[in-house]
């Protein structure tokens, strides 16, 4: 018997998607790969106009990540943010933490509170956790939002500005210092994942209702899939 789930968290997440000219958060950034290599990634967040009723700013757009060398080009809708992106035997890998309700129920309740994708003949195929390289780490920076535009990530964020500078995500790093976790989807904020909600799933898009029967997860990509890291 197929049970209907009516969800009522779909309004607030909803308004992050809503396609008003915001502002935009533009940076490039150094990342440490698992070999231990570093490379620089270009990403950029675009804000939606408003925030209301929750926010003096907009709510994430869309979270875009672009690494010329190799033509890779990410563009996630605003609740689905990368901790991970790293390149093993020469292909891209990005690691997506999930944990709202909303997002759960997107993505059928995966039971590690997490989505994997990797970069496969030009287009982003989801994978399963095991197909994911197990010495992958949580290196792309989380908070580049800040109170303003003036102190939003900017220019060049290094190593060192994420170590321990003003780009340093200082309380997760801390926790994961002490606790020993590899993803953000380990942390503590992210720890129950989506087991408070159930193995439920969006019957359509529009995820105004579930149901307990699997179904096909709903994309988490932008429909406007231009490439728009650089203004």
């Amino acid at each position: 018997m197929k049970a209907l789930i009516n969800i009522s968290a779909i309004a607030l997440f909803g308004l992050s998607l809503v396609a008003h000219a915001g502002d935009h958060i533009r940076w490039t950034e150094e990342v440490k790969l698992s070999d231990g290599s570093v490379i620089r990634i270009q990403r950029h967040i675009e804000l939606t106009e408003s925030g209301f009723p929750v926010s003096s700013r907009g709510f994430d757009k869309y979270h875009e990540i672009c690494y010329p060398p190799l033509g890779i080009h990410w563009k996630s809708r605003g609740g689905y943010q990368p901790d991970i992106f790293d390149i093993v035997d020469d292909k891209v890998y990005v690691h997506v933490p999930v944990s709202s309700s909303v997002q759960c129920m997107e993505q059928c309740s995966p039971s590690t509170g997490a989505i994997y994708f990797v970069w496969e003949n030009g287009q982003w195929k989801r994978i399963s956790p095991e197909e994911f390289p197990i010495k992958s780490e949580w290196n792309l920076l989380r908070t580049a939002k800040r109170g303003s535009t003036s102190t939003d990530a900017r220019g060049l964020i290094t190593m060192a500005d994420k170590a321990s500078g003003e780009f340093s995500d200082r309380d997760l790093r801390l926790e994961k210092k002490r606790f020993g976790w590899k993803r953000i989807n380990e942390s503590y904020a992210y720890r129950e994942g989506c087991m408070p909600y159930g193995m439920a799933c969006c019957v359509d898009e529009t995820c105004q209702r579930a149901t307990m029967e699997l179904t096909r997860p709903i994309s988490i990509f932008f429909k406007d899939t231009s490439n728009t890291c650089q203004p």
